[in-house]
């Protein structure tokens, strides 16, 4: 299947919308189930919005997204030209070390990103980030959904 393009601008609104809406169509298209489907959404829509709030700082930026379905998987590329951040890099321990009643709130979608998609690549390509979301796909269509896609319960 030929790949399918979105870009969006990082300034000014949200860009979960469109982003969710091509999320959404190319794993339709791809014949994901809802888990996996989710899992990819929220994926793709903690990459963005850290690309926008953290790369971008509020600053004008765009973030294009690619995706396809080939060779047994769905992939969906997201690139921008924000300084250069591996988010396999990010570690959470820090912030998880602090008691629960005086933690600080966020900083925890990254690991949770990364961990419900069957493969998580990072390069900088060019001056930009270049973040590749994989779901396997069985026989059936169906990802796998992540390693721990059976903890996802009704989602």
């Amino acid at each position: 299947m030929a790949g399918c393009r979105l870009k969006v601008d990082g300034a000014g609104g949200s860009i979960a919308g469109p982003v969710a809406d091509f999320v959404g169509a190319l794993a339709e298209r791809a014949g994901l189930g809802r888990r996996p489907a989710y899992w990819l959404r929220l994926a793709a829509d903690e990459i963005t919005t850290n690309i926008v709030q953290h790369g971008y700082r509020g600053r004008c930026g765009v973030v294009d997204l690619e995706g396809g379905i080939e060779a047994g998987a769905l992939w969906l590329c997201i690139e921008d030209d924000a300084p250069a951040f591996d988010p396999r890099r990010y570690d959470p321990a820090p912030r998880l070390a602090v008691p629960l009643p005086v933690r600080e709130q966020g900083g925890y979608g990254l690991m949770l990103a990364i961990g419900k998609v069957d493969e998580f690549r990072y390069q900088y390509v060019g001056g930009r980030n270049r973040n590749t979301l994989i779901m396997r796909l069985t026989g059936s269509g169906e990802a796998h959904g992540g390693v721990d896609a059976e903890r996802a319960g009704g989602v």
